[in-house]
Protein backbone atom coordinates (compact mmCIF):
# COMPACT_ATOMS: atom_id res chain seq x y z
CA UNK A 1 0.00 0.00 0.00
CA UNK A 2 1.49 3.33 -1.04
CA UNK A 3 0.83 6.90 0.06
CA UNK A 4 -1.50 6.14 2.97
CA UNK A 5 -2.44 9.25 4.95
CA UNK A 6 -1.92 9.53 8.69
CA UNK A 7 -2.01 12.36 11.21
CA UNK A 8 1.57 12.37 12.47
CA UNK A 9 3.33 14.80 14.82
CA UNK A 10 0.78 17.56 14.33
CA UNK A 11 0.31 17.31 10.55
CA UNK A 12 -0.91 14.95 7.84
CA UNK A 13 1.79 12.84 6.18
CA UNK A 14 1.97 9.95 3.76
CA UNK A 15 3.53 6.57 4.46
CA UNK A 16 3.90 3.21 2.74
CA UNK A 17 2.98 -0.17 4.25
CA UNK A 18 3.72 -3.77 3.37
CA UNK A 19 1.46 -6.65 4.45
CA UNK A 20 1.93 -10.38 4.19
CA UNK A 21 -0.61 -12.82 5.54
CA UNK A 22 -3.24 -15.47 5.08
CA UNK A 23 -6.68 -16.35 6.34
CA UNK A 24 -8.29 -19.77 6.78
CA UNK A 25 -11.90 -20.52 7.68
CA UNK A 26 -13.96 -23.64 8.17
CA UNK A 27 -17.74 -23.51 8.44
CA UNK A 28 -20.29 -26.25 8.87
CA UNK A 29 -23.94 -26.86 9.59
CA UNK A 30 -25.73 -30.06 10.46
CA UNK A 31 -29.31 -31.29 9.97
CA UNK A 32 -29.84 -30.95 13.74
CA UNK A 33 -29.49 -27.17 13.36
CA UNK A 34 -26.02 -26.93 14.95
CA UNK A 35 -23.76 -24.48 13.13
CA UNK A 36 -20.08 -23.83 13.65
CA UNK A 37 -17.35 -21.64 12.26
CA UNK A 38 -13.63 -21.40 12.98
CA UNK A 39 -11.25 -18.91 11.41
CA UNK A 40 -7.59 -18.04 11.72
CA UNK A 41 -5.79 -15.01 10.31
CA UNK A 42 -2.07 -14.36 10.17
CA UNK A 43 -0.70 -11.01 9.10
CA UNK A 44 2.52 -9.11 9.38
CA UNK A 45 2.14 -5.45 8.49
CA UNK A 46 4.97 -2.93 8.57
CA UNK A 47 5.11 0.79 7.99
CA UNK A 48 7.97 0.63 5.47
CA UNK A 49 8.51 4.40 5.62
CA UNK A 50 9.84 4.14 9.20
CA UNK A 51 10.36 0.37 9.58
CA UNK A 52 7.79 -0.14 12.35
CA UNK A 53 5.15 -2.79 12.84
CA UNK A 54 1.76 -1.16 12.25
CA UNK A 55 -0.09 -0.17 15.42
CA UNK A 56 -3.19 -2.09 16.54
CA UNK A 57 -2.40 -4.88 14.08
CA UNK A 58 -2.26 -8.34 15.71
CA UNK A 59 -0.17 -10.99 13.98
CA UNK A 60 -2.64 -13.75 14.87
CA UNK A 61 -6.43 -13.65 15.20
CA UNK A 62 -8.56 -16.71 16.02
CA UNK A 63 -12.38 -16.86 16.13
CA UNK A 64 -14.56 -19.85 16.97
CA UNK A 65 -18.37 -19.69 16.89
CA UNK A 66 -20.93 -22.36 17.73
CA UNK A 67 -24.73 -22.07 17.55
CA UNK A 68 -27.02 -24.77 18.94
CA UNK A 69 -30.82 -24.86 18.63
CA UNK A 70 -32.69 -24.94 21.95
CA UNK A 71 -36.17 -24.83 20.37
CA UNK A 72 -35.91 -26.04 16.77
CA UNK A 73 -35.72 -23.11 14.31
CA UNK A 74 -36.92 -20.69 17.01
CA UNK A 75 -34.45 -20.30 19.93
CA UNK A 76 -30.67 -20.75 19.76
CA UNK A 77 -27.71 -20.60 22.11
CA UNK A 78 -24.45 -19.28 20.72
CA UNK A 79 -20.90 -19.24 22.01
CA UNK A 80 -17.96 -17.31 20.61
CA UNK A 81 -14.26 -17.42 21.46
CA UNK A 82 -12.01 -14.66 20.12
CA UNK A 83 -8.22 -14.47 20.54
CA UNK A 84 -5.84 -11.77 19.32
CA UNK A 85 -2.10 -11.52 19.91
CA UNK A 86 -0.40 -8.37 21.19
CA UNK A 87 -0.70 -5.13 19.24
CA UNK A 88 1.78 -2.25 18.95
CA UNK A 89 0.91 1.23 20.21
CA UNK A 90 2.16 4.65 19.11
CA UNK A 91 2.15 7.97 20.91
CA UNK A 92 3.19 11.55 20.27
CA UNK A 93 5.94 13.18 22.31
CA UNK A 94 8.65 15.77 21.74
CA UNK A 95 12.28 15.22 20.80
CA UNK A 96 15.29 16.85 22.50
CA UNK A 97 14.75 20.06 20.52
CA UNK A 98 11.07 20.26 21.52
CA UNK A 99 9.73 19.20 18.12
CA UNK A 100 6.70 16.87 18.06
CA UNK A 101 7.54 13.29 17.11
CA UNK A 102 5.62 10.01 17.02
CA UNK A 103 7.29 7.01 18.67
CA UNK A 104 6.43 3.36 19.23
CA UNK A 105 4.89 2.65 22.60
CA UNK A 106 4.25 -0.41 24.71
CA UNK A 107 2.43 -3.43 23.36
CA UNK A 108 -1.22 -3.99 24.26
CA UNK A 109 -1.18 -7.58 25.52
CA UNK A 110 -2.87 -10.39 23.64
CA UNK A 111 -6.22 -11.57 24.93
CA UNK A 112 -8.83 -14.29 24.62
CA UNK A 113 -12.48 -13.69 25.47
CA UNK A 114 -15.68 -15.75 25.49
CA UNK A 115 -19.14 -14.38 24.63
CA UNK A 116 -22.48 -16.19 25.07
CA UNK A 117 -25.81 -15.32 23.41
CA UNK A 118 -29.35 -16.66 23.60
CA UNK A 119 -31.41 -15.50 20.62
CA UNK A 120 -34.70 -16.11 18.88
CA UNK A 121 -35.76 -16.09 15.24
CA UNK A 122 -39.43 -15.90 14.29
CA UNK A 123 -40.55 -16.73 17.83
CA UNK A 124 -43.33 -14.23 17.23
CA UNK A 125 -43.86 -12.86 13.72
CA UNK A 126 -41.40 -9.98 12.98
CA UNK A 127 -40.02 -10.04 16.55
CA UNK A 128 -36.47 -11.08 17.46
CA UNK A 129 -34.93 -11.22 20.92
CA UNK A 130 -31.39 -11.75 22.15
CA UNK A 131 -29.64 -11.76 25.50
CA UNK A 132 -25.85 -11.70 25.52
CA UNK A 133 -23.06 -11.87 28.05
CA UNK A 134 -19.80 -10.47 26.69
CA UNK A 135 -16.40 -11.30 28.16
CA UNK A 136 -17.99 -14.05 30.30
CA UNK A 137 -14.74 -14.81 32.16
CA UNK A 138 -14.27 -11.09 32.97
CA UNK A 139 -10.85 -10.98 31.27
CA UNK A 140 -8.94 -7.72 31.74
CA UNK A 141 -7.44 -6.47 28.48
CA UNK A 142 -6.88 -3.25 26.59
CA UNK A 143 -6.73 -1.99 23.03
CA UNK A 144 -4.23 0.48 21.58
CA UNK A 145 -5.48 4.06 21.78
CA UNK A 146 -5.24 6.61 19.00
CA UNK A 147 -2.67 9.38 19.16
CA UNK A 148 -5.42 11.69 20.37
CA UNK A 149 -5.68 9.95 23.75
CA UNK A 150 -3.47 10.65 26.75
CA UNK A 151 -2.99 6.93 27.45
CA UNK A 152 -1.44 4.40 25.06
CA UNK A 153 -3.79 1.55 25.95
CA UNK A 154 -7.50 1.86 26.69
CA UNK A 155 -8.81 -0.78 29.08
CA UNK A 156 -11.87 -2.55 27.69
CA UNK A 157 -15.03 -3.44 29.56
CA UNK A 158 -15.09 -6.45 31.79
CA UNK A 159 -18.12 -8.69 31.79
CA UNK A 160 -21.12 -6.92 30.30
CA UNK A 161 -24.71 -7.76 29.41
CA UNK A 162 -27.00 -6.75 26.57
CA UNK A 163 -30.67 -7.36 25.91
CA UNK A 164 -31.95 -6.65 22.42
CA UNK A 165 -35.49 -6.64 21.12
CA UNK A 166 -36.06 -6.02 17.40
CA UNK A 167 -39.41 -5.65 15.69
CA UNK A 168 -39.46 -5.49 11.90
CA UNK A 169 -42.36 -3.89 10.02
Amino acid sequence: MDHLIVFNSGSFTNFDADTKGMELALEGSWASGIRGRASYSFQHTRNTSVGWQMPDSPNHLVKINLSVPIVRQKVFAGAEFRYATSRRTLHDTTDASGQPVTVQGDDAAGYGIVNLTLFSQNLIKNLEFSASVYNVLDRRYGDPASRFHAQEIIEQDGRSFRLKLTYRF
